[in-house]
């Protein structure tokens, strides 16, 4: 993964929001999970291929917080999208 890896969403996921948080299921899977605002935010970015920087860019635009902050967490987020199946790298 580099920084100009962009990343898209994966088209086997659908969702919605129940109580703050948005809830998705895999329709191929049936596998669920549950995404946090910040998550969310980043899936809804995520809608055109983005890089970790443009990714980073988004995040500070909604969220009050620095961009180093930011930086480090949308690189966890990143990884932990990838390993739920969320995102794949964009071709």
């Amino acid at each position: 993964m580099t920084d100009q890896t962009k990343w898209k969403r994966r088209d086997d996921w659908v969702g919605t929001e129940v109580e703050g948080q948005l809830v998705m299921i895999n329709v191929d899977s049936g596998r669920y999970v549950s995404l946090n605002a910040s998550a969310a935010e980043a899936w809804r970015l995520l809608e055109q291929p983005l890089d970790r920087n443009q990714l980073v860019d988004g995040m500070t635009a909604t969220f009050a917080v620095d961009r180093g902050t930011c930086e480090r967490s949308v690189t966890d987020l990143i990884d932990r999208m990838r390993s739920l199946d969320l995102i794949d790298a964009a071709a």
